[in-house]
């Protein structure tokens, strides 16, 4: 949002909040003082949300596009914070741009799986259905030998959580797309977000 200050320190000029652009704004000197004027209209500006936001959508087109990356890979779980993250994607590279990743597990209920499609349907986004059982399954057959007597715990969560950072990662390999990441701040504060898995992107 540049702008420009007179010597009261007055805005005398606003140019549009997170958007390139090229402005003329005239200055004369009258009576020893500056005058600034503009044909530009006064831009809207934006409340504390929509300001966070387009900070977000301007961040992620320009990391994309300026590491020459061809688009985004999403995993989409039908919650609040995947679905934030596509509409950011969306409005930062276009829906044609991005490719979206469901990938439920035995655990995941229908009607998380059922918001994911819907919600990608609606921005007009490509997906496809991954289930992760087999990876999982293959994985915890694998380790099997070694977590004899052992009882479950955050491993074999996280072992669902890196299957779905695998897929991920080898279709954003393939197709030129970056992961993002749909994991939030307040999660990863606490530690809930798995290393390789939800984290990867």
């Amino acid at each position: 949002g540049s702008m420009i200050i007179d010597a009261d320190g007055l805005i005398v000029f606003r140019a549009p909040q997170f958007e390139e652009g090229l402005y003329l704004v005239d200055v004369e000197e009258v009576n020893s003082k500056l005058n600034f004027t503009s044909s530009i209209s006064p831009p809207e500006i934006l409340n504390r949300h929509q300001s966070i936001y387009r900070a977000l959508v301007l961040g992620v087109r320009d990391y994309v596009r300026k590491n020459g990356f061809k688009g985004a890979v999403i995993g989409l779980s039908g919650g609040i914070d995947s679905a934030l993250t596509l509409a950011i994607a969306v409005d930062a590279l276009g829906a044609e741009n991005i490719e979206v990743l469901i990938m439920p597990s035995r655990y995941t209920a229908d009607m998380s799986t059922d918001d994911a499609r819907e919600m990608a349907t609606q921005l007009s986004v490509p997906y496809h259905i991954l289930p992760i059982e087999l990876p999982v399954e293959a994985f915890s057959e694998l380790l099997a030998p070694l977590f004899v007597d052992l009882p479950d715990d955050a491993t074999e969560e996280n072992i669902q959580a890196r299957s779905r950072g695998v897929l991920m990662m080898a279709l954003s390999n393939k197709s030129g797309k970056l992961v993002l990441t749909t994991g939030n701040k307040s999660e990863m504060s606490v530690g809930y977000a798995t290393l390789y898995g939800d984290m990867a992107g």
